[in-house]
């Protein structure tokens, strides 16, 4: 009996978690690096080992370079294999059970999914869920996306139920939905705004000129992909086109081959011809670009809690965008920017015509926009309540300091 429980216990220390290590897990290296780079820093500040799952992309060895870990994930991001998704899903179970992390930190739904899985069998039992929106499943109206509504509730529900778990979610509406369809519960969500912006960083550089310059300058800072409401913007503009605007129309994205919605490479071909249509691919500088134009426009669909807006509005930069969670919590209708009704060209060609009328009114959004980033957006505010639910989860001191 003694040897027994010796040989238990050797195996229960050979397996017992790393008490410092803590894994972020999403479905591109590419998201960890532009929207979690400072929570990783503030997470490595604060005395945690940060390491990263993800699949080997571009900015893989960018994350490498700024000293942080990166394990190769084998997941296919659009796939809907079911060879595949096993594949995907062992593998995360290969990297939990070789490296006995105290804490999962999991953004994108196949990471959350795959994830908490993983995190179950491996006997990691710390997770946090990030619900950086709500996808397909849950969106679309077609019949196939209500099927796997039906068919996955009970898998979502399980995942998020899971005891040791937090759901976080980037909008009160996408958490609210979750928890009228009882797939998470008011006791294991929490509320936190985004990944949070550098408002030194993105600062308003002022323009002493009193109105709009020719050609008025339009940015729509998105991937190339209908759900970011591409075509309503493209129809809008056509129509003040139409009307003898002077715009030019400025597109900060690219194609997303991993997503159905994605533009083609012939209409990517077809819209370049357009002289009045710059494409830019992915800018570096978004900074740069956001001084250099006069609105800023998403008519998405749906958010998680759109980034670009928030460095827009810390910007001073007027916006219009959709009436849609992720939008609207970034945006008050009438103090601080204007709504409009999703896929609504109509709606959205009369917003942009009455900033580019009103210089006056539009500079005003853009103040009253940067309040509010302030005061909600901020990324220390972010990584702050970030930590503490960290720290709470491990039971930890709360000692932020970044």
């Amino acid at each position: 009996m003694a040897n027994r429980e010796g040989n238990l216990s050797n195996k229960a220390t050979a397996c017992s978690p790393n008490n410092t290590l803590v894994l972020l897990v999403a479905n591109t290296s590419w998201y960890l690096y532009n929207f979690r780079l400072p929570l990783l820093e503030s997470l490595r500040d604060n005395g945690y080992e940060v390491a990263i799952v993800a699949p080997h992309d571009f900015y893989t060895s960018v994350l490498e370079k700024e000293g942080f870990k990166v394990h190769s994930w084998l997941l296919a991001r659009s796939s809907i294999n079911p060879f595949l998704e096993l594949k995907a899903l062992v593998d995360l179970i290969r990297i939990y059970r070789r490296e006995q992390p105290v804490l999962v930190h999991h953004f994108t739904i196949k990471a959350c999914l795959y994830g908490t899985i993983a995190a179950k069998l491996t006997g990691v039992y710390r997770v946090i869920n990030a619900i950086t929106g709500l996808g397909h499943v849950f969106l679309g109206s077609r019949k196939r996306n209500r099927l796997l509504r039906r068919v996955l509730r009970p898998l979502y529900k399980a995942v998020f139920m899971a005891r040791r778990s937090t759901v976080v979610f980037q909008n009160a509406d996408d958490q609210e939905s979750l928890i009228k369809l009882g797939i998470t519960d008011g006791s294991k969500s929490r509320l936190i705004r985004g990944s949070g912006v550098d408002i030194s960083y993105f600062s308003p550089i002022r323009d002493a000129s009193g109105n709009f310059k020719i050609p008025f300058k339009l940015l729509f800072p998105s991937r190339l992909i209908r759900e970011k409401g591409f075509d309503e913007l493209l129809k809008a503009c056509r129509k003040l086109w139409d009307e003898q605007k002077v715009i030019e129309l400025l597109i900060a994205g690219e194609l997303d081959d991993g997503n159905r919605s994605s533009l083609s490479e012939n209409e990517l071909l077809r819209l370049r011809n357009d002289p009045r249509i710059r494409f830019l691919g992915h800018v570096k500088d978004m900074r740069k670009l956001y001084a250099e134009v006069d609105l800023v426009v998403l008519p998405s669909w749906r958010e998680g809690l759109s980034r670009s807006l928030i460095e827009a509005a810390a910007m001073e930069k007027p916006i219009v965008t959709t009436d849609v969670p992720g939008c609207r919590d970034v945006i008050d209708h009438g103090q601080s920017g204007l709504l409009v009704p999703v896929r609504d060209a109509n709606a959205l060609c009369l917003a942009i015509s009455l900033l580019m009328q009103n210089p006056d009114l539009a500079r005003r959004f853009g103040k009253a926009a940067r309040e509010k980033v302030l005061s909600e957006f901020q990324v220390s505010l972010v990584n702050k309540n970030t930590l503490e639910q960290y720290n709470l989860i491990l039971n930890r001191p709360n000692n932020f300091s970044k």
